[in-house]
């Protein structure tokens, strides 16, 4: 009496042995979920917090602000910062290439989905001047044939998940960097959607479209 039904020998050798392994095998899960909740909270708050605040709400114009962001973006960011092996880094940043070095993909799987759940703030465009002329650009496209990118990036900055990111009050400064990227090709490349687009608008719409991008409110 008081024996369980282990105890009591009710279950076979082999069957007590599997129900002992999976035991093992969900502690050990547990154990490393913990160990990667504590290498997150790390890592938000020692390094990614200096550019992007520690709830991805960078306060700095030149650093994206990231909370909100959809996860899978996020993660495809990442992972063409950090390249491979034989596969070169897609994206060039002497900044984010140190940053993400030593990231496992589980590792940028994990801020990925931290930042998405953050709230974002809203944001507000430095040059309140140029809204106007940028809501023409993003709501009807540019002058020499450029798309709208209402298209891709929706009403309100939104996007679509998970290929087109979420740019609802984005830094003014930090979108106009990118744009100049990929009129340039130093972002981007062949065929790429957005290496095709920019290169259509001009540096004056490039300027209003960031400040209106800046301004969306969600």
């Amino acid at each position: 009496m008081g024996r369980n039904w282990f105890e009591r020998g009710v279950v076979s050798p082999a069957t007590r042995a599997v129900l002992v392994a999976g035991v093992l095998l969900c502690a050990a899960i547990t154990a490393r979920a913990d160990d990667l909740t504590a290498r997150i909270g790390e890592l938000t708050t020692q390094r990614c917090a200096a550019c992007h605040g520690v709830d991805g709400n960078s306060t700095v114009d030149t650093y994206p602000r990231l909370a909100g962001q959809y996860p899978e973006y996020l993660y495809k960011q990442l992972t063409q910062f950090k390249g491979g092996p034989g596969v070169p880094p897609l994206r060039h940043n002497e900044i984010m290439q140190a940053m993400v070095k030593d990231l496992s993909p589980d590792e940028m799987k994990a801020l990925a989905a931290f930042y998405a759940v953050q709230k974002p703030t809203p944001g507000a465009p430095s040059n309140a001047a140029l809204v106007n002329a940028g809501e023409l650009v993003y709501t009807h496209g540019g002058t020499n044939g450029a798309p709208a990118c209402i298209s891709c990036h929706r009403a309100t900055g939104a996007g679509i998940e998970p290929d087109f990111p979420r740019i609802t009050g984005q830094h003014e400064e930090y979108v106009e960097t990118q744009l100049h990227s990929w009129k340039s090709g130093t972002r981007g490349g062949k065929g790429k959607l957005m290496s095709l687009i920019v290169p259509l608008l001009s540096d004056d719409e490039i300027a209003s479209v960031s400040a209106y991008v800046a301004a969306l409110k969600q």
